[in-house]
């Protein structure tokens, strides 16, 4: 009978720790899989950063342009109005 409660504490020890190597590798496995979307949201946030600043040059340059026709309209003018 002694070595009852004895094998009874040691069975539940292992069956304890049976369950917390199960939890382990699953908390290793959802670090994985966050490191993973970590990752992923790095490379999305770059390619927001170079889209926007893709959109901010082509903005920049049709403001360009644009103030470059009104230039040019406004010489053409000038020289019709003189001939």
């Amino acid at each position: 009978m002694a070595d009852e409660p004895d094998n009874l504490v040691l069975q539940l020890l292992r069956e304890i720790r049976a369950t917390l190597d199960e939890h382990s590798e699953e908390f290793k496995s959802v670090g994985r899989r966050l490191d993973h979307i970590d990752q992923r949201l790095e490379e999305v946030h770059e390619t927001l950063y170079t889209v926007a600043g893709a959109a901010v040059h082509a903005n920049v340059r049709h403001d360009t342009v644009a103030e470059r026709l009104k230039t040019l309209e406004e010489r053409v003018s000038r020289l019709e109005e003189k001939a």
